[in-house]
């Protein structure tokens, strides 16, 4: 499977979706959302034939997990499950001291595919050779299991273990946000607030 990370603004712009008056620092709609999926599957439909999902982020607002399917029709309007994702409360370190936002989406994407890869291939009793800590995979089975448990179907199973991924992605990122240096993060950090997030909204 292929997952893309690109925030809400981007999508609308690959899509050609206008975004509402407010610009980029507004929250994205979900009219704009579901415009922007469509319009960018039909616009580069030989790319999203290779995705699986498509990781949303739109700053400090809930992300969103999109499920490209592979054998639906790509025009209808029930093509695309979708996840709102957990956002990170950073109000009280911005009052405490600054933020520093600038590689905070490249932390999501390695965050994320960092803790996918563990997900995807880790297997218990076995060692894992990949840069997920154990302490950390512990804690990422435990929600995705977590998540999981109510899942009616294997399809949706699937979407919430990417969904533990993309989660811990944006936690780590949430996190990047403390630190001056671009990228850099304290793990720590990162499985507090991985650990404060609720289930994401499957819509």
């Amino acid at each position: 499977g292929a997952v893309l990370k690109l925030n809400a603004a981007e999508l609308c712009k690959l899509a050609g979706v206008a975004k509402s008056p407010g610009g980029e620092a507004d929250r994205v709609t979900m009219e704009e959302l579901t415009s922007s999926t469509k319009g960018f599957v039909q616009k580069f439909a030989d790319a999203a034939g290779a995705l699986d999902y498509l990781c949303i982020t739109d700053g400090k607002y809930p992300g969103y997990l999109v499920e490209i399917p592979q054998d639906t029709a790509i025009g209808s309007e029930t093509s695309f499950r979708t996840w709102q994702m957990p956002a990170v409360d950073l109000t009280t370190q911005a009052k405490e001291g600054m933020l520093y936002p600038i590689g905070a989406g490249d932390t999501v994407a390695a965050g994320t595919l960092a803790a996918w890869q563990y997900l995807k291939h880790c297997n218990p009793g076995e060692e894992f050779f990949g840069v997920i800590p154990p302490t950390v995979g512990e804690k990422l089975l435990d929600v995705k299991s977590e998540w999981c448990k109510d899942a009616s179907c294997a399809e949706e199973d699937k979407g919430y273990k990417m969904a533990t991924a993309f989660a811990f992605g944006l936690a780590c990122g949430s996190a990047s946000c403390l630190k001056q240096e671009n990228s850099v993060f304290d793990v720590d950090d990162a499985v507090r607030f991985f650990g404060g997030m609720v289930k994401p909204i499957s819509q």
